[in-house]
């Protein structure tokens, strides 16, 4: 049995090792991007990537904000940034492995000759490189490894769909191998996602991390309310420290501890109660009002709780400009 195992992994290996580039090219060109672009096959893909998208953000309970005001015009608001994510995880992985399989096949004596391994090496290299040079400062490392991973992810899947095109096998159909590559890519698809969907928020200035906001007075009041069981005096409180929190005679100003997002005459800001952490039955907890405001009128979500180890709202602001 494991001499069989054995057997199948060289054969697949050399297989591999042997493509033909510009096979594998025509393969991502005619087979993939053609039929992927189709309209009849883009419109469920679009709507199950906006599902998606929407989704991602709920799970975070972060940034989460649908405006009223103005539906249409932040629909597609929504449609460019998951654009703008597809462009970075899916496009430009796809023109990075078309060239290097051009640079290739232009390459017949060298290419076929180069260990397995230093193919691959060569290739990362390459992905590396792009996702660096596009985003040195608004992507962190660990993110950009993350991105490296699902574009490593696709190009393997993409490989294993041909080699079974290659042999006249439906690419879909009858292996488990590959539909578990498939789910790997897609499990690792998500956080980069969800990071590249915030990233273009912050951008476009829809969501901002510790603007110096002023609140009037009544939305002063709803987000000031002590945290339980804490003194209103406590010095870990945000709005006893002049540096967080200042009150003024129409309202107040906000220096830090704040998300805000904005669309037309909506918007929202979650106001971090607590400086430090919280300790409570010996867990670290932090406290949010979520002052909530549409055309005007605004109500709070108060004390809303988080585990810090859980909450991604305290990582936006640590990490915020």
């Amino acid at each position: 049995m494991f001499h069989k195992i054995f057997l199948g992994v060289r054969q697949y290996i050399q297989e591999w090792s042997e493509a033909d580039l510009h096979q594998f090219n025509k393969f991502i060109v005619k087979n993939i991007l053609r039929h992927l672009f189709r309209f009849d096959n883009l419109l469920p893909f679009v709507a199950v990537i906006m599902l998606l998208a929407l989704s991602i953000q709920s799970m975070s309970a972060a940034y989460t904000f649908i405006p009223q005001s103005n539906i249409t015009a932040f629909a597609t608001f929504v449609l460019m940034q998951i654009a703008m994510a597809l462009m970075i995880l899916l496009v430009y992985p796809f023109i990075v492995i078309i060239i290097f399989n051009y640079i290739g096949y232009r390459l017949p004596f060298i290419i076929p000759q180069i260990f397995l391994p230093v193919k691959l090496f060569l290739l990362l290299l390459a992905f590396y490189s792009v996702i660096h040079n596009l985003s040195p400062s608004t992507v962190k490392v660990g993110d950009q490894f993350h991105i490296l991973a699902v574009w490593f992810a696709l190009y393997f899947l993409l490989m294993n769909l041909y080699l079974a095109f290659k042999h006249h096998r439906h690419p879909l159909k009858q292996s488990g191998f590959r539909a578990m590559i498939a789910v790997v890519f897609v499990m690792l698809l998500l956080k980069p996602f969800s990071e590249v969907l915030y990233r273009t928020s912050e951008r476009i200035n829809y969501l901002e991390i510790n603007a110096k906001l002023f609140l009037p007075i009544t939305s002063c009041k709803l987000i000031a309310a002590p945290i339980p069981g804490m003194k209103p005096q406590d010095s870990n409180l945000t709005v006893n420290n002049p540096d967080y929190f200042e009150r003024g005679d129409n309202g107040c100003y906000l220096y830090a501890n704040t998300i805000r997002l904005g669309f037309a005459s909506d918007y929202i800001v979650i106001f971090k109660k607590n400086i430090n952490t919280v300790s409570e039955s010996g867990e670290q907890v932090n406290y949010y009002a979520r002052l909530n405001c549409y055309s005007g009128n605004c109500f709070v979500e108060d004390n809303i709780r988080y585990k810090s180890h859980h909450d991604l709202n305290a990582e936006m602001i640590a990490h915020g400009k």
